[in-house]
């Protein structure tokens, strides 16, 4: 399974089944924050998640967080 920063990485090269994969990843939490609106809304609220989802993706700056990230894993490897 490839990491949330790798499927970022191809999202944002629109790479279709990266971005595929992130919103079917994101699926339960999206479901979980739409389950208390009501019945009516439930449907538009998700379709809303996930545009806020892909524009979230696209704007993300992976340049930032790539550093720490890999000094995260090579940390935990090494205990």
């Amino acid at each position: 399974m490839e990491t949330l920063l790798e499927l970022t990485t191809r999202a944002k090269a629109e790479d279709k089944a990266a971005m595929e994969a992130m919103l079917i990843r994101f699926q339960p939490k999206i479901r979980k924050l739409s389950s208390s609106a009501p019945c009516a809304w439930k449907e538009d609220m998700e379709q809303e998640l996930y545009i806020q989802l892909i524009k979230a993706i696209h704007r993300f700056e992976i340049q930032e967080v790539e550093p720490q990230w890999k000094f995260f894993h090579q940390y935990h490897s090494a205990i």
